[in-house]
């Protein structure tokens, strides 16, 4: 008697389609989570989909004919081990829809048939190991086809007869029974049983005329493009066509033999009785998500089968063993690191430490990675897409798979025992500068990860000890800094314009107040003034160290802020040190003028006490109305963070509503605005703790001072602290100091 396979979605069972269920895709809006339609893994990084598919993903309309150049879609992979995971991809080939008559003029809204109506996708990383290319064969009339929700959810399949058969588009019609191909299934690929192969995309539904129904009117009837139609119509340079005669490829993932055949020596002898082999296999089910027969028992083989094709299965087993088989979970560990599978968390381990890390995770757990392995090569080998193709969850999903990858730091350890995972240190690193109860809850995953890889806890502690070094470093250097508040009164608009300058200093102790040390009502231009400035630093004895850089924050009105005080030079004469403000201190705007009512106040002190949890707006191309950023920032009262990325002529009015609606970060580039120059205001925004960002466009500043290239970013920066009032009307005398002439 045949025994009952113990994983389910094999060719035993009926209808499951594991072919083409691995190589599913949903591709979703830009804007939110939510599946627009359907697409089809080609292999080689490359997905296809429907045009107007990915016009509805990035909001425009479905039968725009322009190619979305330099724009992102997000795509999943439903039948992957972690379906909901989103993934940037960019079109590499386009071929809009079009009327399907002679005059092959573009679709229109209205249009009841349309062909073309194709996009190519190249992923931006990897796709995930268990996604596979599906087989293709061509499509004649008489075939039964199924297709699926671009969701992949199995039950909502939908199953018809393919009728009539063109050149470029065919239909299928679908009987009155079970569920109709509908919105959402569109760039889904049309699966025949028959053939074992994919046979074509769905395209749309053909829907009734307008009035009242009949039973003469077209029901169920969709528009597909056939295989055949796809072949021809799309580059083939952009990927490898299988051959239709090739056998279904394999569902696990290349897996040296060698490899494979100790784990399942490991897994035969360590899970040798069969009620041991169950309980452990129900477990490691669990964790995956796993669909099972509940009436079969799983074989040794099949345990291997699901250890070599699933991240994170091998973690999974052995942290269930690591009790009853303490030495075999560790030899089944360490040939899953030499065999290079994916996953060195388990799954609950994976979750567990998602629960803990605290807001702007992915930018503090980058930030301590970096303190915590300077000798590692782990961020030059890190190459990130543009911060705009992926959120902060995504980019922290990322971020924690890439650094599982590196399985010890470089310090030493105990003898015979494993070195300290990449992950783990960079985990105590954070640790030590979150507070309580996070900090606690980090060091107590890494303990627990620590003992299932065998890691010495003495090894852990000292990764610990240089953590807790580290931390009090950066608590001493983020001290508050010596700071020169310099109120900025415009005089003349000529070439170069001139200003009149009110000047406040502090050192930064707690037990200082900020005393006035230049009041004049001379006009300077920026280059005299750059002067004055550095002369009143160096003279209170500010110079800028790794340590502390002082911070001058210029107080401006609002049609004042383009001015690019940052970029201000001192002129030198020859063999004079150069001076430029931007790049010898730490330069932020402020424009308190705007905040005129307590409302105002009120909302500026909010949106900077959620600064580290507040959201980030971006205003782009799309934006140019007051109205808009009215209502972006009304609907998000924590917004704390915006980028202006609009265009030029708009920029003014739009960062006033910012600064009137109380938000107390604003970065642009002062240049047009392009794509690759909005993508280094987001890393510059996104690539560290918030209040490291005036740091950062400093170091930027002053490296793209020896840029040559056109598109070097020329950030600026409103930084409207709540906790440091400007001292705008405290005129008090210059506390005894000489007047600087």
């Amino acid at each position: 008697m045949r025994r009952t396979r113990w994983l389910r979605g094999d060719r035993e069972e009926p209808g499951a389609q594991q072919p083409v269920r691995s190589s599913l895709v949903s591709v979703m809006g830009l804007a939110s989570a939510a599946v627009v339609g359907g697409g089809v893994y080609m292999g080689d990084a490359l997905v296809l989909t429907c045009a107007h598919v990915v016009n509805d993903s990035l909001g425009r309309n479905s039968f725009e004919q322009r190619s979305p150049d330099d724009t992102v879609v997000r795509v999943a992979f439903p039948g992957a081990a972690e379906p909901h995971r989103a993934y940037a991809a960019e079109v590499v080939s386009w071929i809009p829809a079009r009327h399907p008559s002679s005059e092959a003029r573009p679709a229109r809204r209205g249009d009841r048939t349309w062909a073309g109506d194709l996009a190519l996708l190249r992923l931006v990383d990897a796709p995930p190991a268990d996604v596979r290319a599906v087989r293709w064969s061509a499509m004649t009339e008489g075939q039964k086809v199924r297709a699926w929700f671009g969701g992949g959810q199995q039950f909502t399949y939908a199953d018809g007869f393919v009728r009539l058969c063109d050149t470029a588009i065919a239909y299928v019609d679908s009987a009155l029974v079970g569920a109709a191909i509908g919105p959402g299934y569109s760039g889904g690929p049309l699966w025949c049983e028959e053939e074992e192969a994919s046979v074509g995309i769905v395209l749309g539904v053909i829907e009734p005329a307008p009035g009242d129904f009949s039973a003469g009117q077209v029901v169920r009837r969709t528009i597909t493009v056939p295989w055949q139609a796809i072949d021809k119509e799309l580059d083939r340079a952009y990927f490898r066509r299988p051959a239709e005669d090739a056998p279904p490829r394999p569902s696990t993932p290349a897996v040296h033999p060698a490899a494979r055949h100790a784990i399942a020596t490991v897994v035969a002898e360590a899970l040798a009785d069969p009620a041991v082999r169950a309980a452990h296999a129900s477990r490691l089910a669990e964790e995956l998500d796993l669909d099972v027969a509940p009436d079969a028992t799983a074989g040794v083989d099949e345990i291997v089968d699901v250890l070599v094709s699933r991240p994170r299965a091998v973690a999974a087993l052995c942290e269930s063993m690591r009790q009853s088989a303490p030495d075999a979970a560790l030899q089944l560990l360490y040939i899953g690191k030499m065999a290079l599978i994916p996953g060195m968390l388990s799954p609950s381990e994976h979750q567990w430490l998602m629960e803990l890390l605290p807001p702007q995770a992915a930018a503090r757990l980058a930030e301590a990675a970096k303190a915590a392995l300077p000798d590692s090569t782990f961020f030059e080998e890190l190459t990130d897409p543009p911060e705009r193709l992926l959120d902060e969850h995504e980019r922290l999903l990322r971020l924690i798979e890439k650094l599982e990858e590196f399985w010890g730091d470089s310090a030493p350890v105990p003898d015979n025992t494993p070195r300290v995972p990449a992950l783990l240190r960079a985990v105590e690193y954070l640790a030590a500068v979150c507070e309580e109860p996070t900090a606690g809850g980090l060091r107590g995953w890494s303990e627990s990860v620590a003992r299932r890889l065998g890691v010495a806890q003495a090894a852990l502690r000292e990764r610990r000890d240089d953590a807790g070094s580290w931390a009090q470093g950066e608590r001493s250097a983020t001290h508050r800094q010596p700071r020169l508040t310099v109120e900025l009164t415009r005089v003349t608009h000529g070439t170069p314009a001139t200003f009149r300058c009110a000047a406040w200093y502090t050192s930064g102790r707690e037990d200082e107040t900020d005393r006035r040390v230049l009041a004049d009502d001379e006009a300077r231009t920026p280059a005299a003034i750059t002067r004055v400035l550095h002369d009143i630093l160096k003279r209170e004895g500010a110079v800028a160290t790794s340590a502390k850089v002082p911070v001058i924050e210029f107080l401006m009105e609002a049609d004042d802020l383009d001015e690019p005080v940052d970029a201000w030079h001192n002129e030198p004469a020859d063999g004079e040190v150069p001076v430029v403000l931007g790049a010898e201190y730490t330069v932020h705007l402020r424009c308190p003028h705007l905040r005129r009512d307590a409302d105002q106040q009120r909302s500026w002190r909010s949106r900077w006490a959620h600064l580290e949890r507040g959201k980030l707006v971006r205003l782009d191309l799309r934006h140019s109305t007051v109205l808009q950023v009215y209502g972006l920032l009304k609907a998000d009262l924590d917004a704390s963070r915006v980028i202006l990325a609009c265009d030029v002529q708009h920029r003014e009015r739009l960062r006033a509503v910012c600064l009137l609606l109380g938000v107390p970060v604003v970065l642009w580039d002062r240049a047009k605005p392009s794509a690759s120059r909005n993508d280094q205001v987001t890393a510059l925004m996104l690539n560290g703790p918030i209040r490291g960002l005036p740091l950062r466009v400093r170091q930027h500043r002053a490296r793209a001072l020896a840029e040559t290239s056109p598109d070097t970013l020329a950030p600026a920066l409103v930084w409207d602290d709540a906790s440091q009032l400007p001292p705008t009307f405290r005129w008090s005398g210059p506390t005894g100091q000489e007047p600087i002439r």
